[in-house]
């Protein structure tokens, strides 16, 4: 944030908040918030003859984005829906459009104290206060959000309800693929596997918050503070919510722990059923951390795309495309299929290993870490650079080993027949091809994160 945009937010949070003046003591962004910028807004507001300091956030736009995030407009009402509920949401202060101070759409909330990063709060037990009373508590705030039912006019902008979620949810993320021009097998066969193995339609269509997880929860030590990031919330099965809370893809270094890596599931669910009155069904949630997995997956694959297709060079980006492996991998091992292969699958399936092309690759992961060092770390050398250096250091390591490994990608026109056949129908069950995919899936998630492997939990 320059000077003069800094002189242009002050004044204009003067007047929002009826001051005479205002003056930004400090404006700092925040680490994490991948999809949208978080600013630290300190700032000291002259009223009728006294002065008084303030903390906010400051969430604006970034360069560029997701296709499903929601605006910051949408994400203000959203924030007011949610504290109306009883959610331990931020409070949303003021709204700016683009014509406002920073030229670019943003709000202003209330700050919220402790620590959100999801390694962290998983690996730090003073974090959070009791674990199992954490893990409840946040199933009570889930259920305040499913407490949200359409139809809303405050909220006439999530659109109408989905009847069918789980249809809608095939359907979208086919279309994210499509959207991408990034064929992946693996991903339509766990599409492919939901449409098989889709459920009715659920009794209640809710708010869901679409990112519900640890990572995006704020803990002190004595416990919750806020929740965090709205910007996925839309109308849908509540069973979604669960299973994205529960995924392994979201339980870091604890796959142990079901609910969130923070503790049981079942103590999580207790605090969801007894604040919701509705019982959880298993079934249900499975389906919907199978469909956990495939999301990130296109999420990571969408992030990964922000930095290679040049819309915004960021490593940090460039190295979550990279994640998509292990939740390829993640996938399959939920979706595997029961039995042996059926007659005429060897035929489809058979032949040398599968060896599917990622991007961004090892060359550009290289290229940029290259330019992060030279133009960012180097001039500095402080402030980010452990963090900076972490990531350098990451993604070196893994355009190393892929490198080294020198395997060559299949053609892009084969797998994109094999992504075309899967989500036709034509492999459903063929136990060889899954073996094959799950053996692709492993060498990439071997190149790009080897400890995964260690820690990867089976599907049941």
């Amino acid at each position: 944030m320059d000077d003069e945009e800094r002189r242009a937010l002050a004044a204009w949070i003067a007047e929002q908040a009826g001051a005479q003046s205002c003056e930004i003591l400090e404006a700092r962004q925040l680490s994490g918030g991948a999809i949208q910028e978080n600013w630290l807004i300190q700032v000291e507001l002259q009223e009728a003859g006294a002065r008084r300091r303030l903390d906010f956030v400051l969430r604006a736009d970034a360069p560029s984005g997701v296709a499903s995030s929601r605006s910051r407009a949408e994400e203000f009402a959203l924030l007011e829906a949610a504290r109306g509920a009883g959610v331990a949401a931020p409070e949303p202060y003021w709204l700016a459009s683009a014509t406002g101070p920073l030229g670019r759409p943003f709000y202003v909330m209330s700050r919220a104290e402790g620590v959100a990063l999801g390694s962290k709060v998983v690996r730090d037990e003073s974090l959070g206060g009791d674990r199992r009373a954490l893990a409840e508590r946040l199933g009570r705030e889930l259920a305040r959000i499913h407490s949200i039912r359409p139809p809303r006019e405050d909220l006439a902008f999530l659109g109408p309800a989905p009847q069918d979620p789980a249809a809608a949810f095939i359907a979208s993320y086919r279309q994210h693929l499509d959207e991408l021009g990034q064929p992946r097998p693996a991903l339509e066969w766990a599409l492919r596997w939901l449409e098989r193995h889709q459920l009715p339609p659920p009794a209640d269509i809710t708010l869901l918050h679409n990112d519900f997880r640890t990572g995006n929860y704020m803990v002190d030590e004595e416990g919750l503070t806020a929740i965090l990031d709205w910007e996925f919330a839309g109308w849908g099965d509540p069973a979604a919510d669960i299973g994205w809370f529960c995924a392994a893809c979201w339980r870091f270094s604890r796959p142990d722990l079901e609910a969130g890596g923070i503790a049981a599931r079942e103590d999580f669910y207790r605090g969801y059923e007894a604040a919701s009155g509705q019982r959880i069904e298993a079934e249900r949630v499975h389906y919907w951390e199978v469909a956990a997995h495939v999301r990130w997956g296109v999420i990571a694959l969408q992030q990964g795309r922000r930095h290679w297709s040049g819309a915004e060079q960021s490593l940090e980006l460039a190295l979550t495309g990279r994640i998509a492996a292990e939740l390829d991998l993640a996938a399959l091992e939920m979706t595997a299929p029961e039995g042996r292969a059926g007659a005429g699958d060897a035929d489809r399936s058979s032949g040398p290993p599968l060896s599917i092309a990622e991007r961004p690759d090892g060359q550009e992961l290289l290229t940029e870490a290259r330019r992060l060092l030279r133009g960012e770390i180097m001039p500095q050398l402080r402030g980010d650079l452990r963090y900076k250096a972490a990531m350098i250091g990451n993604a070196m390591g893994i355009a190393a080993r892929e490198l080294e490994a020198a395997a060559r990608a299949d053609e892009p026109a084969a797998v994109e027949t094999l992504a075309a056949a899967i989500r036709q129908g034509d492999h459903d069950e063929s136990a060889e091809l899954h073996r094959l995919l799950c053996q692709d899936a492993r060498s990439r998630t071997a190149l790009a994160n080897p400890a995964a492997l260690e820690q990867h939990p089976k599907g049941r």
